[in-house]
């Protein structure tokens, strides 16, 4: 019997045949300057003004915490372990095996040691949130999308968040980059939240590990990939494909919209396809952070299931399916301008 509902199964988009369109997204078929930043809020880790990043450092209003610090147990461990750690800042009178094994390695490292209590900035956190530990992070080096696409494999992704504003969210989601082996993270410059102590703090000192970029313009930084061979799938909360069939391509960029109003429109209409989490009756909506996650395990375990797939067929003599792909859908629903 005919199905009623031809579209509902989509071909995968790295099992197509080459096309125009193809030969236009070959990596080296379109470039773009690189940007060198102006100002401390750079494409690296730490962006947001202050040496974290390489630019030019600046005095710390009262009140607030220096940008290039990190605090609590884990945050301190990873960046000691990476060789990121330029200040260690300990309390004598907090004693645990974990914190003397920290002591004892920036002392094997080097690293210059001062007491927590006599930093002004130390009576912002509470002893919860510092557990007796501290750090500044050395400078370091901004990250471009250029250097990220020469460097990636077949198999990549990259993640864009378009204004996620809450650093609790923020931290969670870069942790759930890192455990994912998320390629690059793209941030805009303006408009959301930045690379802070808060955001480390969330992460559990994961964000430590992921390449963070910091970008202008979101849509051009999507379509910069796209011209490098990625195919960009946003993530809507009630519209698009499902995302627990959808057939993630190898180059993928995700784009995630922020807490309240979703993707922006130009960011949207950037994108090749649009999927939604499907939602028992009765709820909306994730929160951020899950949601991200969520995205990010599908699409790792679509692609680990195809490649096994692949492997068995190839096992058994079974020649490799090649399908062309079907041109992305309209999307024309606006939301809110750029």
């Amino acid at each position: 019997m005919e199905d009623p509902n031809p579209k509902r199964r989509r071909r995968r988009p790295r099992r197509r045949r080459k096309t125009q369109q193809d030969a236009q997204r070959q990596p080296g078929a379109a470039t773009r300057p690189t940007r060198k930043p102006t100002n401390g809020r750079g494409g690296g880790r730490g962006g947001g003004g202050g040496g974290g990043n390489g630019g030019t450092p600046r005095a710390v209003p009262k009140g607030q915490l220096p940008p290039n610090l990190v605090y609590g147990i884990n945050p301190v461990a990873v960046a000691l372990e990476l060789g990121q750690l330029k200040t260690l800042f300990y309390d004598k009178g907090r004693q645990s095996e974990r914190l003397q094994h920290i002591h004892a390695q920036a002392q094997d490292d080097h690293v210059e040691i001062r007491p927590l209590q006599r930093q002004g900035w130390s009576r912002i956190l509470s002893s919860e949130l510092h557990q007796g530990i501290a750090g500044m992070l050395a400078d370091q080096p901004r990250a471009y999308l250029e250097e990220v696409v020469v460097e990636a494999g077949d198999n990549s992704c990259i993640l864009v968040l378009d204004r996620v504003q809450d650093p609790q969210n923020l931290g969670a989601v870069l942790r759930s980059a890192a455990a994912t082996g998320v390629d690059a993270v793209v941030l805009p410059k303006a408009g959301g939240c930045g690379i802070t102590p808060a955001v480390h703090k969330a992460s559990a000192g994961l964000s430590l590990m992921v390449r963070v970029v910091e970008d202008e313009n979101l849509a051009q930084a999507i379509s910069f990939l796209k011209e490098h061979g990625y195919w960009a799938i946003g993530c809507e909360s009630s519209e698009g494909e499902d995302a627990t069939t959808f057939e993630f391509p190898e180059k993928r960029v995700i784009v995630m919209g922020n807490e309240a109003e979703g993707m922006r429109r130009l960011t949207r209409e950037s994108c090749d396809y649009l999927v939604r989490i499907p939602m028992d009756s009765g709820v909306e909506s994730l929160n951020i952070s899950v949601a991200t996650g969520v995205i990010l395990y599908l699409a790792k375990a679509d692609l680990a299931r195809a490649a096994w797939e692949e492997n068995n067929a190839e096992e058994n003599g079974e020649p490799a399916v090649t399908e062309a792909e079907p041109a992305p859908p309209a999307i024309d629903d606006p939301v809110s301008e750029e």
